[in-house]
């Protein structure tokens, strides 16, 4: 087959079909960003910032027409679609303002009178991202590439792939050297890109499954990569904290993006004397979402974003509700129509002490892409944190209690974790560095470290 079909999640009807292009079409649109980008790392600071204020401008400008795409695509609500683009809008602020001091040359004291550290543009970055936030996750690692003199092909999800071809026009529509091509290939066809000679770097948000073919090509073809993959991130509740406000935080992590999120916490731990204070202080909070059609104002979770994470949901559920011994109530589905599910929290307390068993494979290996948290109990910290840590994953952690007690027992230590938030959920945000470790992946994308990602560090001595 050389096409595929989107779909809307919401009302199952076909957005619509797309042929994949051939590689004589993206070699084209290569050669057209390889002459485009010497054109681009040639400008100055001031031109390229001037350029990203005007795609910031551009990009604003489109917030009714783009959100509303987003919704359609992948089932979004609407107004967290509209979110998600003005928090793209975060990502130019701070790049526009900190951008050349992070990439102004650093002068130091070594074996020659004049040493230099410049930071140069590597050229072309192949990115391929995901369909959960379609927007924020391209323009996260964009905009700084862009600024340190880098252009972009995008390979985005099928899902999504409205969204991949409104971005290259919306960028188009902003005068300038050509930055930006999007491609529609199939994923499992991209070797010959990874291999072209301009083809500098390569960026990946997705599976770990994926992840780890991404980085095979990547190495054999020595370029530079960047991979945010999966998580199964941890959220701790100490005996120090208040149970209502954990419960809170719980749900609104869990749920946000209808749980379609890496960072989003997805295995929680309760000490076992609150697990059933925390259960219902858990359901209460469930209780006040409304599943329902994203474009309406009253809706806080619609539909997961295509038929087959629904059947996998359906999958997981059932097996959860063989296994928990408390699970929260359902919420009301209205709809006839739409991959809409109902957010759940199972809480497991019998296999998890034997690390054998299926269930705590499950609990600590499944990354479960969908509205629902798996709860698990502690007596004793050192049982604790054997669990916390006993997951291939390592992308975020959550902790909430006494913040004093976290600061002085120096609990950050204990996490083998890229990022973490105490009594707070995990965000992410401009100028904060993001990325995880382990099977999280690699790299960082955002802040000072995100844009020198793709650089060149350049040594240069003269005596």
């Amino acid at each position: 087959m050389n096409q595929f079909e989107t779909y809307n999640p919401t009302t199952e009807e076909k957005l619509n079909t797309y042929s994949y292009m051939s590689e004589k079409d993206v070699m084209l649109r290569i050669e057209k960003l390889s002459t485009s980008f010497g054109i681009w790392k040639s400008m100055s600071f001031t031109d390229r910032i001037a350029w990203l204020e005007d795609l910031k401008t551009n990009l604003k400008n489109s917030i009714p027409e783009l959100s509303k795409l987003i919704t359609d695509s992948m089932g979004k609500p609407l107004m967290d679609s509209k979110l998600e683009i003005e928090k793209c809008l975060t990502q130019f602020d701070y790049y526009i303002r900190k951008g050349p001091e992070l990439m102004a040359t650093q002068r130091l004291t070594a074996h020659y009178p004049d040493m230099q550290l410049n930071f140069l543009p590597m050229g072309i970055v192949f990115s391929i991202m995901p369909w959960n936030y379609p927007v924020w996750q391209f323009f996260r690692f964009a905009v700084g590439a862009w600024l340190a003199g880098n252009v972009v092909l995008l390979k985005h999800s099928e899902i999504t792939t409205e969204v991949s071809l409104f971005l290259e026009k919306l960028v188009a529509k902003t005068q300038g050297p050509v930055i930006l091509q999007s491609i529609v290939i199939q994923g499992e066809k991209s070797d010959y890109i990874f291999a072209h000679k301009a083809v500098r770097a390569v960026t990946f948000t997705g599976s770990s499954k994926v992840g780890r073919r991404i980085g095979e090509i990547s190495g054999r073809y020595l370029k530079k990569s960047v991979l945010e993959l999966g998580g199964n991130d941890a959220f701790i509740i100490d005996v120090s904290a208040d149970i209502s406000k954990a419960a809170k935080l719980a749900v609104s992590g869990r749920l946000i993006n209808n749980g379609q999120s890496c960072i989003s916490s997805k295995r929680f731990f309760v000490p076992k004397r609150s697990a059933t204070e925390f259960m219902s202080a858990v359901e209460k909070e469930i209780s006040v979402y409304t599943v329902g059609n994203p474009l309406e104002r009253k809706t806080n979770l619609g539909p997961l974003a295509h038929k087959r994470f629904f059947d996998e949901y359906t999958g997981q559920v059932a097996y959860l509700k063989q296994i928990a011994s408390v699970v929260t109530k359902s919420l009301p589905i209205k709809e006839r129509q739409g991959y809409f599910v109902s957010p759940y929290f199972f809480l497991l307390d019998r296999g998890m002490n034997d690390k054998s068993s299926e269930i705590y494979r499950f609990f600590q290996t499944q990354e479960v892409f969908a509205p629902v948290g798996m709860v698990a109990t502690y007596e004793a910290d050192n049982e604790l944190w054997g669990q916390v840590n006993d997951s291939p994953y390592g992308l975020g952690g959550v902790w909430i209690g006494d913040a004093e007690k976290f600061k002085t027992e120096k609990l950050h230590l204990k996490f083998d974790v890229g990022m973490i938030a105490v009594n707070e959920i995990l965000k992410s945000d401009a100028r904060v560095p993001f990325g995880g470790v382990k099977d999280s992946g690699y790299g960082r994308e955002s802040g000072e470290f995100g844009i020198r990602e793709f650089c060149n560090t350049q040594s240069l001595g003269i005596k």
